[in-house]
């Protein structure tokens, strides 16, 4: 099966140069070699990641209860559909008799 390969998402790109920068910067921070300046990005980059993960989480719960929602939907017609077979069913067999 051959495997389809998605177009980047638009801040995909962004994303990934942020996290190789967090990488680097906090490699630095480690050796003591982190500049005033630096560390102001890295605070930065830390504060978008963050806000990007707090979104993302916020989102999750709103698609899973979504999802909850659309299956006790489905359950409900599902339990009203075998209802409705068994009155079928049952009249029938009333009738045959």
């Amino acid at each position: 099966m051959k495997q389809t390969t998605r177009a980047p998402k638009p801040n995909q790109h962004e994303r990934s140069q942020r996290q190789t920068a967090i990488d680097h910067l906090i490699t630095r921070a480690l050796r003591g070699a982190l500049t005033v300046p630096e560390a102001a990005v890295l605070a930065d980059y830390v504060r978008a990641e963050r806000l990007l993960a707090d979104k993302t989480r916020r989102s999750l719960a709103d698609t899973t209860r979504a999802l909850q929602r659309h299956r006790e939907a489905a359950d409900a017609e599902i339990r009203r559909l075998e209802e409705r077979i068994t009155e079928l069913t049952t009249h029938t067999e009333e009738q045959a008799a």
